[in-house]
């Protein structure tokens, strides 16, 4: 249940995130300011779920099951998000709802590879 509550707090922020601010790197046709904002999701998916893994001492082997359970909130939510993307998101353009996804898909395909554990030799 933690697992699924810190996701969902993610999501929260995140959602926040994009509703007061994302119109300074969700911009139609502004691609390197795209790429940046690609970028800049790899460390902050990290910082989010690594430490977290770490304090609530998820074991290597149940680390994938906690990346799924951290994901599933948001990508549910964000369902809503998507359909209702003129309503919640009245800050940014019609026409980034593409990019929006695309950063979507991104975020929690990042979430998920984190539940990926290397093996040790």
């Amino acid at each position: 249940m933690r697992n699924i509550l810190w996701g969902f707090l993610l999501w929260i922020a995140a959602t926040m995130i994009f509703r007061f601010f994302g119109h300074h790197f969700l911009i139609q046709g502004h691609y390197i300011l795209l790429l940046v904002s690609f970028l800049m999701a790899i460390p902050l998916i990290f910082v989010v779920t690594y430490p977290y893994y770490h304090f609530m001492k998820i074991s290597d082997s149940n680390r994938m099951l906690a990346a799924i359970q951290i994901a599933v909130p948001g990508m549910i939510l964000d369902i809503f998000s998507i359909i209702f993307f003129p309503l919640v998101f009245s800050n940014l353009h019609n026409d980034t709802l593409s990019y929006f996804s695309a950063w979507l898909l991104w975020a929690y395909s990042l979430i998920l590879l984190t539940g990926i554990t290397l093996k040790r030799k």
